[in-house]
């Protein structure tokens, strides 16, 4: 089974959201958590391949949470829109 792990890089992001945001935010986690543990994505989560070991998956249109997946654990690496995560693709390829 699983697991999911925030990283700190995802807590520092998280204290940057706004409260709407975190509402949305948990909602998709918790969409997330059932991917996880059933094998079955949500049509709405659009989970996919970003590089070799990191995923993403939809929040709302603009925010989207980095997932980096090593044997049966999911890191939650960062929360950000677009450019954050292209950022931050550039800097970890």
């Amino acid at each position: 089974m699983k697991s999911i792990v925030p990283l700190a890089s995802f807590e520092r992001c998280l204290k940057k959201l706004d409260p709407q945001a975190k509402i949305k935010l948990k909602g998709s986690l918790e969409k997330f958590n059932q991917f996880i543990v059933s094998g079955n994505p949500f049509k709405g989560l659009g989970f996919k391949k970003i590089n070799h070991d990191k995923f993403e998956f939809r929040v709302d249109i603009h925010l989207r949470v980095v997932v980096k997946i090593e044997e049966d654990i999911c890191y939650l690496v960062l929360v950000g829109n677009h450019d954050e995560i292209r950022k931050y693709l550039k800097q970890y390829r």
